[in-house]
């Protein structure tokens, strides 16, 4: 997949691309010709999508009802989907009927009432994202899931989390740890767009690299201008009839039972697509310029080991092919 976004790719600390670095560019076409056997059906996934003009309707389940037992059952979906999420499309209507939110898709509603996150959000935020991110939840499933994702999506794992294990390790550990009712998210986090003025609490100098976030309420990662790829839903809703307070044993099931792979990989190909067609490659100049940043700061903290750690940095700069500046 691109070999793993040319394995780093290197932002400033907020997450922008550096305005003095010469991006050497790529061919979009060649990009979506590697990416175009993408299975399942990723319009409900990332930025792209969320103009859906569905908005208004209560989405239709992709699977029938009992189809996730006995992980999740029936009469859960039924709850959940048929009363929660409805209850979110019924309220959003009623709010935005006359308003400025009126013409407006349900994902630009989403991210222009999310209101950058410098205030309090505007009244639709939290129906408008709670009927995205439950669409977005149930098509992250599908009967008979789980087990170890494909090939290309386990390259990703490995190189951000060191291992499949690590990854769910991680997870666990978000979704344990979200206080309260939210979401889990794994995302790609791509380089900053144009559209998204808030900041990504992630701090990371690469993008191009996947990362997991805990959300509350009904916040979710489209607002830092990340793609996200999978998400749960830990609200006690979602699993108390089947699981009780027994949060850990629903997100366990929800990984190794119900997560469709095969759709977070399709999301993931898509997302690399737009990120290479909208940042181009990052020139070798410019990755040397970052490296080089952080062995100095490295020295800095250790000044006996300063010599070794700056040639380490040449060093990953010469391992990288080459690059025509």
């Amino acid at each position: 997949m691109l070999h793993c976004v040319n394995e780093v790719n290197v932002a400033t600390e907020d997450g922008t691309v550096d305005d003095e670095a010469t991006d050497d560019e790529t061919d979009p076409d060649a990009a979506a010709d590697e990416t175009s056997d993408a299975d399942g059906d990723t319009e409900d996934a990332l930025p792209d999508d969320v103009a859906s003009a569905e908005w208004i309707k209560q989405q239709p389940l992709p699977y029938p009802s009992d189809a996730l037992e006995p992980y999740i059952s029936k009469e859960t979906v039924e709850q959940h989907w048929g009363v929660h999420q409805q209850m979110h499309v019924e309220r959003l209507n009623g709010m935005i009927g006359g308003s400025e939110w009126e013409a407006m898709s349900l994902g630009q509603m989403m991210l222009a009432s999310f209101n950058e996150g410098r205030e309090q959000p505007h009244p639709p935020f939290f129906h408008a994202a709670q009927i995205w991110n439950h669409d977005f939840y149930w098509r992250s499933m599908k009967p008979g899931g789980g087990g170890k994702p494909p090939e290309r999506l386990l390259k990703f794992i490995n190189r951000d989390f060191g291992s499949y294990d690590g990854m769910v390790q991680q997870f666990m550990d978000a979704a344990l740890t979200q206080f309260g009712s939210g979401w889990v998210w794994l995302s790609y986090k791509g380089s900053k767009l144009p559209y998204v003025n808030s900041r990504s609490p992630i701090p990371s100098d690469n993008y191009g690299r996947l990362v997991i976030s805990k959300t509350p309420n009904a916040i979710n990662p489209l607002v830092w201008g990340h793609s996200p790829l999978l998400a749960i839903d830990v609200w006690e809703h979602a699993y108390y009839l089947d699981y009780e307070n027994r949060r850990a044993d629903y997100v366990s099931a929800f990984l190794e039972k119900l997560v469709s792979w095969e759709m977070v990989e399709s999301r993931l190909k898509k997302a690399v697509v737009q990120a290479v067609e909208r940042d181009g490659c990052i020139s070798r100049r410019h990755l040397r310029k970052q490296i080089l940043a952080r062995a100095k700061s490295q020295s800095r903290a250790r000044p006996r080991q300063g010599r070794q750690t700056a040639r380490r940095g040449d060093q990953e700069v010469a391992s990288i092919s080459p690059v025509e500046e």
